[in-house]
């Protein structure tokens, strides 16, 4: 009798075991995931915004650029 219920608690203890095992692989799959999405916004949020300057001053530079150049040709001004 004494051994079968040392045999019943090593199988819990065992199942307990491998319970914990397994939650703690999910955790770090979960946890690994959810890094994965805070650098992907943090690419989104910090890199993509400088990356978008670049275009925005070349386009407010040559919009400018055109714009003096057309003041300069306007022949309405110089009459």
């Amino acid at each position: 009798m004494k051994e079968e219920v040392l045999k019943l608690v090593q199988e819990e203890a065992d199942a307990l075991l491998v319970l914990k095992e397994f939650v703690s692989s999910i955790l770090l799959i979960v946890s690994w995931f959810i890094f994965a999405i805070s650098a992907y916004l943090l690419y989104w949020t910090i890199v993509m915004p400088l990356l978008a300057i670049i275009p925005f001053f070349i386009s407010l530079a040559i919009g400018l650029l055109y714009f003096f150049i057309s003041r300069k040709l306007d022949v309405r001004k110089n009459n």
